[in-house]
């Protein structure tokens, strides 16, 4: 799944919007930056998610405005989600990290021990790759390929910064169970409130 789907299906999952609303949460948590997921693909997600089924689809019309789109997550985007949520959160992605990062975002619709469990499949696959580099490293070390060094170290740094994030959503399940609730009601009462005027974690202007 692609993460402006991700991000559209947790969004849902937290209340009924229409398109301009999540690509202004969007906007307002800087996710085009930190992980690349833009605005104007947003759209063409929502279609794609409709098309499987996913969300569903009505029309409303605010005072004067012209009529809008309003989605909803159907059982079916619930359980899509779930499943991309728990793929984002237990793998290694190589080519994306930040789907790791999007899950703990929108950590939604799983119990804190699911995803205690994934992140510690997550952490398992990080260590032995931790381990796989301190070995390539070694051996590059007698050959003193200076060039494969700086590749290693390089790894090594992204992996451990990695772990660190991991252990940290773990310690966060841990100590505070009842913090994505919470934090997800506030976000919610936001959203059906202020429309697209929302604070959240990545956004305290």
């Amino acid at each position: 799944m692609a993460k402006n789907e991700l991000v559209s299906l947790a969004l849902l999952t937290v209340a009924p919007l229409h398109a301009y609303a999540i690509s202004a949460v969007v906007d307002q948590m800087g996710m085009e930056h930190w992980a690349q997921v833009s605005r104007a693909s947003l759209y063409a997600a929502l279609s794609r998610l409709e098309k499987r089924g996913a969300v569903a689809v009505h029309t409303e019309k605010v005072d004067n405005m012209p009529e809008r789109k309003v989605y909803s997550i159907t059982a079916e985007g619930s359980a899509m989600f779930h499943e991309e949520l728990f793929e984002a959160i237990a793998k290694v992605n190589k080519n994306d990290a930040t789907l790791f990062h999007l899950a703990v975002n929108f950590f939604i619709g799983a119990t804190p021990q699911e995803g205690i469990t994934w992140a510690n499949d997550r952490l398992t696959a990080l260590r032995f790759g931790e381990k796989h580099l301190g070995e390539q490293h070694n051996h590059l070390s007698e050959e003193y390929c200076a060039s494969g060094l700086i590749t290693i170290r390089a790894a090594q740094k992204i992996v451990a910064a990695e772990i660190t994030a991991t252990e940290e959503f773990i310690t966060l399940l841990e100590t505070k169970p009842d913090f994505y609730k919470q934090y997800h009601e506030s976000f919610r009462q936001q959203l059906t409130q202020n429309g697209s005027d929302v604070k959240s974690c990545n956004n305290f202007s």
